[in-house]
């Protein structure tokens, strides 16, 4: 498997870094693309990353899912962005994985992606989303969208979808590898 992470200044560092870890530990190959020009990007705590490229270089075709960290400023960057936009939505269309996380299903409403599924995010942003049902479950799994609440949920989070993406056996063997819930 091939996730797309893409980062906007202001990501949530353990929304993302925390995936990242885990998809690589199960075998998934991470690719980290700015949504801006630069590949140097800012985390909301102030980690700073060099992404291995950017969103207008990438070849979505290239990548069996995409992914979105949270965190208030690096989500109204993404939110800003229509080339983000453009992007979950031909994932969508073509079928593929699609992670938010924090407040990121913010991104997949305003894109329309969320009408029709299951969905969480951020408490207290749920009044922003467009959805047929809003769920208060850390993760829910709707067909080829994930989302989560937050950073204290990244690492069910990473287990789930790396469950989704592969088999319940490899992310399970994660979970024991890392001691996590």
């Amino acid at each position: 498997m091939k996730i797309l992470a893409l980062l906007a200044d202001g990501f949530e560092e353990t929304e993302f870094v925390v995936p990242f870890d885990l998809w690589q530990r199960g075998g998934c190959e991470i690719v980290t693309a700015s949504i801006k020009n630069s590949t140097d990007v800012t985390g909301a705590h102030g980690l700073p990353v060099q992404a291995s490229t950017t969103l207008g270089q990438a070849n979505l075709a290239d990548f069996d899912g995409i992914f979105l960290p949270g965190g208030g400023p690096g989500v109204k960057n993404l939110a800003a962005s229509d080339d983000v936009e453009k992007a979950v939505c031909a994932m969508n269309d073509a079928d593929k994985w699609i992670f938010a996380i924090c407040a990121a299903p913010l991104v997949l409403s305003k894109a329309g992606l969320l009408i029709d599924r299951r969905c969480t995010c951020f408490p207290g942003r749920e009044g922003e989303l467009v959805c047929r049902e809003f769920s208060e479950d850390r993760v829910v799994v709707d067909g080829n969208i994930i989302t989560s609440r937050g950073a204290g949920t990244a690492e069910e989070f990473a287990l789930a979808t790396l469950a989704s993406m592969t088999d319940t056996e490899t992310a399970d063997r994660i979970r024991k590898q890392v001691v996590a819930r």
